[in-house]
C-alpha cells in the first residue's frame, strides 16, 4: 500500500512538471522529482525493512509449501530477503565512495535521506545507516528461531548487547550534527534499553511477585518516557523553526570543527613528542653502548699491559735469581765443596802429596830431624792446595788428616 501511494504521487508530480513549464509550481515540482528519484524510495524501504525481512524469514522456515500459492510466496520471501542482505550493502558502498563530496549539498542531494541530520565531516559518523540495516536484519533472523531451539537466548542477548553497543557508539561519535538530536536520540536507546530489561525481569527471569511488580514498574516508566521524548523533541523543533534549526547546525559545525583541529594538533604534538623522546631515548642508548665498549676496550688494553709488564718483571726476576745462584755456586758452591773440587786438578794433588809422603820417607830420621821438612812440606801443601783446613789438620778430598811425622812411620 505505501509502496503504491509512493508511486502514484510520482506520477502526479511528473505531470505537474510536465504541464507548469514557467513559475514556481514548475520550481516545486523539478524539486520534487528531485526527492523522487532515491530519496523517497530509500526512506519507504527502510521504514519496511524489518517487516519485509522478518516476514520474508517466517515464510522461508515454514514446511507447508504445497500449493502453488505457497510455492509463490516463498519465492518472493528468498527474493526480499536477498534484497534484504544485498542493498543495504550497495547503500552503505555508495556512502563511502562519495565520501570526499558528501558536503556538497548537490553531490547528495539523491540519496541524502540515509544521511539525515548526520555530520559528514568523519566516517565513522556516516556509517550510522549501516547499523541501522545490520541491527534491524540480525534481530529478524533471531526472532525465527524456534521456540525450543538452543540458541533462543540470543534473542534477548542480541537485543541488549546491540543497544548497549548504540549507546556506546552514540557518546563516542556523536554522529548528528547538533547536541540536542544527539541528546534526543541518545535518550531514545536509553529508554529502550531500559524497557527491554524490565520486559525480560517481568517474563521470565523470576517467579517472585514482587519482582515482577518492580519490573512492571520499570517497564511503564521506561515506556513513559520513551514516547514523552519523540513528543517534546518534535515539538521543540517545531516551534523553534527551520531557520532557527539551520542556524544551530551551523554554529555546532563551527564549534566541532575548532574543536576537532585542536584535538589534532594537539595529536600531532603529542606524536612528536613521542618520536623526539624515542630518538633521543634511542641516542642515550646508543651513546651508553659506545661509551660501554670504549671502557671494555680499555680495561682490556690496560689489563693486558699490566700482564705484560708483570710477565716482563717475572722474567727478570727469575733470570737474576738464576743468575744469583750460579754465582753462589761458583763461589762458595753447596756445603762447603768448590767447583775446582769436581775438576782434574784432585789428580795432580793427590800425585803432588803421594810424592811429598816419598820424599817424607826418604828424608825422615828417628830422633825428631824429620820436624823441620814436615813444616816445609805443610807450606808447599797450603800453596798448592786451595781447600781451607783447620788448625792441626789438612783438609783433603778424603776427610781431615792429621799432619804426618816420623813418628808415623815408627
Amino acid at each position: 500500500m505505501i509502496l503504491f501511494c509512493i508511486v502514484v504521487s510520482n506520477l502526479v508530480v511528473f505531470i505537474i512538471y510536465k504541464v507548469c513549464r514557467h513559475g514556481s509550481i514548475n520550481d516545486w515540482a523539478s524539486k520534487a522529482l528531485i526527492q523522487f528519484k532515491a530519496n523517497v524510495y530509500i526512506r519507504a524501504y527502510m521504514l519496511i525493512y524489518f517487516d519485509a525481512t522478518f516476514f520474508s524469514l517466517m515464510k522461508i522456515m515454514e514446511d507447508n509449501n504445497t500449493t502453488a500459492t505457497r510455492k509463490a510466496l516463498l519465492l518472493l520471501s528468498y527474493v526480499l530477503f536477498i534484497v534484504s542482505i544485498i542493498l543495504p550493502v550497495v547503500l552503505i558502498a555508495l556512502i563511502l565512495r562519495r565520501f570526499e563530496i558528501l558536503k556538497i549539498k548537490e553531490a547528495k542531494q539523491s540519496f541524502n535521506t540515509l544521511l539525515l541530520k548526520i555530520d559528514k565531516a568523519g566516517k565513522w559518523r556516516i556509517l550510522n545507516p549501516a547499523y541501522f540495516f545490520g541491527r534491524r536484519l540480525l534481530t529478524a533472523i533471531l526472532l525465527t528461531l524456534p521456540i525450543h531451539n538452543t540458541f533462543i537466548f540470543l534473542q534477548y542477548v542480541f537485543i541488549l548487547m546491540s543497544s548497549h553497543a548504540y549507546i556506546l557508539y552514540m557518546v563516542a561519535c556523536k554522529p548528528f550534527q547538533t547536541a540536542g538530536i544527539n541528546s534526543y536520540v541518545l535518550a531514545n536507546e536509553t529508554f529502550y534499553s531500559a524497557l527491554i530489561i524490565a520486559i525480560f525481569i517481568f517474563s521470565d527471569a523470576t517467579p517472585e511477585r514482587n519482582i515482577k511488580f518492580g519490573a512492571g514498574v520499570a517497564l511503564i516508566i521506561s515506556l513513559i518516557l520513551l514516547i514523552l521524548a519523540n513528543i517534546l523533541t518534535n515539538l521543540i523543533y517545531m516551534i523553534r523553526g527551520r531557520d532557527k534549526l539551520k542556524q544551530a547546525i551551523k554554529e555546532s559545525k563551527l564549534k566541532r570543527a575548532e574543536k576537532e583541529a585542536l584535538e589534532r594538533a594537539e595529536e600531532e604534538e603529542r606524536k612528536l613528542k613521542k618520536k623526539k623522546e624515542e630518538e633521543e631515548f634511542t641516542k642515550l642508548h646508543d651513546e651508553t653502548q659506545n661509551l660501554s665498549s670504549v671502557d671494555q676496550s680499555s680495561a682490556t688494553h690496560g689489563n693486558t699491559t699490566v700482564d705484560q709488564l708483570n710477565t716482563k718483571s717475572n722474567k727478570k726476576k727469575r733470570k737474576s735469581k738464576t743468575k744469583g745462584n750460579d754465582d753462589n755456586v761458583a763461589e762458595s758452591g753447596v756445603g762447603g765443596v768448590h767447583d775446582s773440587d769436581f775438576q782434574p786438578q784432585s789428580k795432580k794433588r793427590k800425585s803432588g802429596k803421594d810424592k811429598n809422603r816419598q820424599d817424607d820417607l826418604a828424608e825422615g830420621t828417628v830422633g825428631g830431624d824429620g820436624e823441620k821438612p814436615e813444616g816445609k812440606r805443610r807450606k808447599k801443601s797450603k800453596k798448592t792446595d786451595p781447600v781451607t783446613t783447620n788448625t792441626g789438620a789438612a783438609g783433603t778430598e778424603f776427610g781431615t788428616q792429621a799432619p804426618t811425622t816420623t813418628k808415623d812411620f815408627l
